[in-house]
């Protein structure tokens, strides 16, 4: 069995994970997710310090490589609840933190142009660019640290990532009938837990004013939750500016970001299948409309007359998703994907992540954020997953309204009726 003291250690100087016996900590090392320069803590110590100069893990320690850039390394330990020490880490990234990087940087390029004699107005667009590069950066960590809680929850969950209708089954966070599988409670889940806190959920790039961090999170008996203690997440967290239902006071949207729904011929897809084509996470995009057929089908943004109060209408050329990284014409942004890697795609339809269509097509581009036919490549729905829509299985990052698996049958009872565009 193993023993205590109990330990929190953090791989990367940000994030944290714990309790954890010293067994788990020492398989960690093994693994790969450790190194002698991630950070430990126990009851006792005066505060954090590399595992190298902690005498249980010294050894270990001393053998393991230091830590690769990218993706990181799972590591088998059970979902926690994590109760933060004395002397926490610094927290997770926020707007402040990458407008104080913004701020170094503007200071840089104002001094140089002092002592080089350039003129402020020929360095203005090179710092636009700076500032952007580093919003950029700072959202792919965070588009990373979200998915690395969705593989960290899959460890101890049959490799898939959370289904809150599943977890649920007794009905004690929300009521019998009401819609479950949502982004709003699949990211609670993961909040609830401990792998991230709301201040992850908001990019650093956000461009709606919609979206905001969640500050009134309850990590215990949330009010919004039918149970009290026996609740399973904060219900009352909302993904988006416009939800189906409400579990507590009017909030703005929390989650900056699209998931791919769990959801008829995509639920297989939602698990760690280490898949470096399956995109799981990552920034809202607009709606597209096809170009052509088959192999030589383009995509254009979709013409605008108009949004909805409720979300679920098409927001193509007038969409603020447009602004997060991209600009008024073009998207870009952070993806991640089922190996974890995170990608800055440039295009709705990265060539690097082709889905096979079969017969004469083949492997195509696929676009992140249409609902295509997985035979046709044609644009199979609009504005809702149902019929062949719903059985499609190739990429889709977007919110959604409804969803729930009947836990006993794995039948869809709720079909999702409404998919978010802004």
């Amino acid at each position: 069995m193993p023993t205590r003291p109990a330990w929190y250690v953090s791989p990367d100087g940000k994030t944290r994970q714990g309790p954890l016996s010293s067994e788990q900590v020492a398989e960690m090392v093994s693994l790969g997710g450790l190194s002698r320069v991630s950070l430990a803590w126990r009851e006792g110590m005066t505060g954090w310090a590399p595992l190298g100069q902690v005498p249980e893990f010294a050894a270990a320690a001393a053998s393991a490589p230091p830590p690769i850039p990218g993706p990181g390394v799972p590591t088998g330990l059970p979902p926690v609840r994590m109760t933060i020490p004395p002397g926490e880490l610094a927290p997770a990234p926020t707007k402040s933190s990458a407008g104080l990087i913004a701020l170094i940087v503007v200071a840089v390029v104002l001094g140089l142009c002092v002592i080089t004699a350039i003129p402020v107005g020929l360095a203005l667009p090179a710092m636009g660019k700076a500032r952007a590069s580093a919003r950029q950066m700072h959202d792919s960590t965070q588009v990373r640290g979200v998915h690395q809680g969705m593989i960290l929850w899959a460890q101890n969950n049959n490799d898939q990532y959370p289904v809150p209708s599943t977890l649920d089954a007794g009905n004690t966070t929300l009521p019998a009938g009401d819609p479950k599988d949502l982004p709003r409670h699949v990211v609670s889940i993961l909040i609830y837990n401990g792998f991230f806190s709301p201040e992850f959920c908001i990019s650093p790039a956000e461009a709606s004013p919609g979206f905001a961090v969640y500050g009134a999170y309850q990590y215990s008996a949330p009010a919004g939750a039918v149970g009290g203690n026996a609740a399973l997440w904060d219900p009352a967290f909302k993904a988006y500016p416009v939800e189906m239902k409400s579990y507590g006071p009017p909030a703005p949207g929390g989650l900056s970001y699209a998931l791919m729904p769990p959801l008829g011929g995509r639920k297989s897809k939602w698990s760690n299948t280490f898949m470096a084509t399956e995109a799981s996470v990552g920034n809202r995009g607009p709606a597209y409309d096809a170009v052509g057929s088959g192999t030589a089908q383009t995509w254009t943004l979709h013409p605008d007359s108009g949004k909805s109060t409720s979300g679920n209408t098409e927001i193509g050329t007038s969409s603020v998703t447009l602004l997060i990284h991209g600009g008024r014409t073009t998207w870009e942004g952070n993806i991640a994907y089922n190996d974890n890697h995170v990608n800055f795609e440039t295009t709705p339809a990265p060539p690097t992540a082709p889905f096979n269509f079969g017969g004469s097509i083949g492997f195509a581009p696929d676009n992140l954020f249409v609902d295509e036919n997985d035979a046709t490549r044609a644009k199979d729905s609009i504005t809702g997953l149902a019929g062949n829509a719903l059985s499609n299985s190739n990429n889709l990052l977007r919110g959604w309204n409804g969803g729930t698996f009947d836990p006993r049958t794995g039948a869809l009872i709720d079909i999702p009726s409404d998919l978010w565009f802004d």
